[in-house]
């Protein structure tokens, strides 16, 4: 995406969307250690929501960091930023 303008939108969309999932998926554990959800329902939702994310992400934004790295962003569930790189 060469447009700065459009690529700091999708970015920021990405950033939130990513956000929010992660938030979800530290839900569902919790509530998996609480005994409410199984292992296996957590584990399938944790793989459901990961793998297609990380395509997203793959797709989406690695061209767009590879054009205007200075928006690349630290994920919300990496601990360093090696990590963040899509």
């Amino acid at each position: 995406m060469q447009n700065r303008e459009a690529a700091q939108y999708v970015t920021e969309t990405f950033q939130s969307v990513t956000t929010t999932l992660f938030a979800s998926l530290k839900q569902i554990d919790i509530l998996e250690q609480e005994g409410k959800v199984s292992n296996a329902e957590a584990d399938a939702y944790c793989h459901n929501v990961i793998e297609p994310l990380e395509q997203m992400l793959n797709s989406v934004l690695s061209p767009i960091f590879d054009i205007h790295p200075d928006l690349n962003f630290k994920c919300c569930y990496c601990s360093s930023a090696e990590e963040s790189e899509f």
